[in-house]
């Protein structure tokens, strides 16, 4: 007989309801959640049995925008601008780790140097690393000296971007990542201009669904924005400077969005960032707070990603993107939902995000009510990956 864990006298959140589930019981047997349901349970004497009285169970988070990379200090990148390819997979290790502690059991790492957490990944999927669940675009396709070309693939006109896209799936993406505009952390570009232009971005969409890969997109001035919805992205990240007709846009053909807000946020108010960076910052955070805010009131679908591991925005900031989330418009069951469910969704990820039978036990337990501050998340909790419980 296979070994089960039991929880039970949950409050339960799924990931799919509206209301908390009371007095529910979870069985998770073989890393999956075997069977759910509420009252009385026969308690197995060989079963490992968690009363949960006066917690609240709740899907593993997600985090639809990482660079594990980078640790979230003042200058990320020169921290590892001269380390080797395998001494940057154990520096992202120790910050995926750090992340799944949080409860954030499943990241989407958007940017990496050449394998570094391709092969971290692997690695985890083997068994052999405890880890959050990691889906990874390695380097992300920017044009020459394009934004963050130091973690990316550089190409340039529609057939070097078609092969690049290619090359990065053969060495094992899950995704493609485009830079299709400038962003805050390069040096002399504008957050606003376009780079990768639309019949580059075309080729790198139509590449990877042939292969039925996913593509997200770096974009934050409206011309690039707009050149991303043309081409058929599944994801914008950032988005800062939409407007309504480009998310009316993102809504009509389901476009996720991934709004990144903290980042920017942390960006504007450390004076500890290098100058020329700081000076961007602070002209974006307002219109991005507004799109946001736009965003909400049409209905756009919003998976929740923060650019943790950015300047300044170590992992811990996840909650922060939450409560702007929830400022923005949003429930607090909405926030749940955009960070399990719609963000698994995002990823394409069918076995995790929700709590029902044959998802992989992939859950947090807190002690009070998220629905009451959504800060709760961020207070003592217990995470279980997988199965087990990895902070008890």
């Amino acid at each position: 007989m296979k070994m089960q864990t039991i929880l039970y006298n949950c409050s339960l959140i799924n990931g799919l309801d509206e209301e908390i589930i009371e007095n529910a019981y979870l069985i998770i047997e073989d890393k999956k959640i075997k069977e759910i349901g509420t009252g009385e349970i026969e308690k197995v004497e060989s079963a490992n049995l968690v009363d949960i009285k006066g917690q609240y169970v709740m899907p593993g988070l997600i985090d639809c925008h990482v660079h594990l990379v980078w640790d979230g200090s003042e200058d990320p990148q020169k921290n590892i601008q001269h380390l080797d390819e395998s001494t940057i997979a154990l520096e992202a290790y120790s910050h995926a780790l750090l992340t799944l502690k949080e409860g954030i059991t499943t990241v989407r790492d958007v940017a990496s140097p050449k394998k570094s957490v391709l092969n971290l990944r692997d690695v985890i999927n083997s068994g052999d690393l405890i880890g959050p669940t990691i889906i990874a675009s390695g380097p992300a396709i920017c044009m020459t000296g394009g934004h963050v070309h130091y973690l990316g693939k550089e190409a340039d006109g529609p057939d070097d971007v078609r092969r690049a896209t290619r090359q990065v799936m053969k060495e094992g993406a899950d995704l493609i990542k485009l830079m299709a505009t400038g962003g805050i952390y390069t040096f002399g570009e504008e957050p606003g201009s376009p780079q990768l232009n639309v019949d580059e971005l075309k080729a790198a969409v139509e590449e990877a669904h042939k292969k039925n890969k996913k593509v997200a997109a770096h974009a934050e001035g409206l011309e690039g924005i707009h050149n991303c919805i043309e081409a058929g992205v599944d994801t914008i990240e950032h988005a800062i400077y939409a407007d309504e007709s480009a998310l009316q846009k993102m809504k009509e053909n389901g476009t996720y969005l991934v709004p990144t807000m903290i980042v920017m946020k942390r960006l504007a108010t450390d004076e500890n960032i290098p100058e020329w960076a700081l000076e961007k910052a602070r002209h974006v955070v307002q219109p991005h707070a507004e799109m946001l805010e736009k965003a909400v009131k049409l209905g756009v679908k919003i998976a929740t990603g923060t650019d943790c591991g950015s300047p300044v925005t170590p992992p811990n900031y996840y909650f922060d993107e939450l409560q702007i989330m929830e400022d923005a418009g949003m429930s607090r069951m909405e926030v749940i939902h955009a960070s399990t469910q719609i963000a698994a969704e995002c990823l394409g990820l069918e076995d995790r995000g929700v709590l029902k039978e044959g998802m992989f036990a992939d859950l947090l337990i807190v002690e009070s009510n998220p629905l009451d501050s959504i800060l709760a998340l961020k207070d003592s909790k217990r995470v279980m990956k997988n199965g087990l419980f990895i902070n008890s």
